[in-house]
């Protein structure tokens, strides 16, 4: 459970948080603030795709040194 939250703890805050700016900003109707509230929901998810492509290379490199280590 540690593991999991250690893993996706951020992945989840951002996911709400995007949420719920998404949610203010459909609920301003004509509002001149509704298109920051749109960009800052999709900064969001873009974050959360920067989160996973960091994650990956990380993981690619970790592999890739473990790899290198086992040769002779």
């Amino acid at each position: 459970m540690l593991r999991a939250y250690l893993n996706y703890g951020l992945v989840a805050a951002v996911v709400v948080w995007a949420a719920v700016v998404g949610m203010m900003a459909y609920r301003l109707n004509e509002s001149p603030w509704r298109w920051a509230f749109v960009g800052l929901t999709f900064a969001g998810v873009f974050t959360i795709a920067g989160i996973f492509w960091i994650r990956k290379y990380v993981n690619t490199m970790n592999k890739a040194a473990s790899e290198q280590e086992n040769k002779p």
